[in-house]
């Protein structure tokens, strides 16, 4: 890798680190004064006192102010950060005052679109555009509200953004993508920050702007990377390295349709409940972080073409997250 592409990388992490550890202790007194925040109701929120939210302002500015110094604007970037303004603007309006779920989703829907109209979509070579549309349109819904449902505890959609993160460095670096380095970077780098003020006690908590940021950041790059010149099996990497986003929006909408409930209602059918149940929530926040990341092992086996040992890492995924909290049972209150 050429020298000044490396400290561009670096610079491009620590730049968003420092900006973060700036800004989200204006943002924590930002929310504070507006009075956004988060209260708890000894049912599904179960923190001890009023938390702000606003931590995702902060990080959508470290990763945009960072990524714009050190990478050349072209298409892809205008688009993604088009995309990215409007998703953090939506969830920040959500924040300020609860929308309807119905408006809620119908706003990501534009906001997907326009993005798509940008330039930014999934392009497999097997389909027609208008295919490759409609997947990318259902992609980035899916893994936008995935990580909204995921934000429930304490440093838990933090965690797994940045264990998915680096595997993105990774498998951009492969591919000598030099803005989607930048943007894995910096988005690192200013989840590290965060992380700092969340986990394991919480400070500032990342709102909907800011799951559904990481939530639109993930989902872009996971399809913006190309696997496949490693081989074509590859392509199904992103499935694997978000199963645990995956698994808990499926399985939170699956056990809320079975008890009768909306899937778009609140409701402690989460499966990161499921396992705080079992684990405590600072655990359940490291056991995600650890599937993420035996999950981000896997895929490299993958395109090594290593399927016995990928086989393997698969099933032990699968073990690990449904069938070993069963036999399980929590020994402290940690909530």
């Amino acid at each position: 890798m050429d020298k000044g592409i490396l400290i561009n990388i670096l610079l491009s992490s620590l730049l968003a680190f420092f900006l973060a550890s700036y800004l989200i202790p204006l943002m924590k007194r930002a929310a504070l004064e507006l009075n956004i925040l988060d209260i708890p109701d000894n049912k599904l929120k179960k923190h001890d006192k009023p938390t702000p939210y606003m931590g995702g302002m902060a990080i959508y500015m470290s990763i945009l102010f960072s990524v714009s110094i050190l990478v050349p604007f072209n298409k892809f970037v205008a688009a993604f950060f088009l995309g990215a303004t409007m998703i953090v603007m939506i969830g920040f309006v959500d924040d300020l005052k609860a929308m309807s779920p119905g408006l809620k989703f119908l706003l990501q829907s534009l906001a997907v679109l326009i993005v798509i109209r940008g330039g930014i979509y999934i392009k497999i070579a097997l389909f027609p555009d208008y295919v490759n549309y409609i997947l990318t349109f259902f992609w980035l819904l899916t893994i936008i509200n995935a990580f909204n449902f995921l934000d429930v505890m304490n440093g838990l959609a933090t965690m797994v953004a940045i264990m998915v993160m680096i595997f993105f460095i990774f498998y951009s670096s492969l591919e000598n993508n030099f803005s989607l380095m930048l943007i894995s970077t910096a988005t690192l780098g200013a989840l590290l920050s965060f992380l700092y003020h969340n986990f394991p006690k919480a400070g500032i908590f990342l709102g909907d702007s800011g799951s559904m940021l990481l939530g639109y950041i993930i989902a872009v790059l996971s399809f913006a990377i190309d696997y496949s010149y490693l081989n074509k099996i590859s392509v199904i990497n992103p499935l694997i390295l978000l199963f645990i986003p995956l698994a808990e929006i499926v399985f939170t909408i699956l056990r809320r349709i079975y008890s009768g409930i909306p899937p778009w209602k609140g409701s402690p059918h989460h499966l990161s409940f499921y396992i705080r149940e079992r684990f405590g929530a600072t655990n359940t926040t490291y056991f995600f972080g650890f599937i993420v990341f035996i999950s981000g092992i896997s895929t490299i086996f993958l395109s090594l073409g290593k399927m016995i040992i990928f086989k393997i890492l698969l099933i032990f995924i699968f073990l690990i997250t449904f069938f070993v909290p069963i036999v399980i049972r929590r020994k402290n209150g940690d909530y």
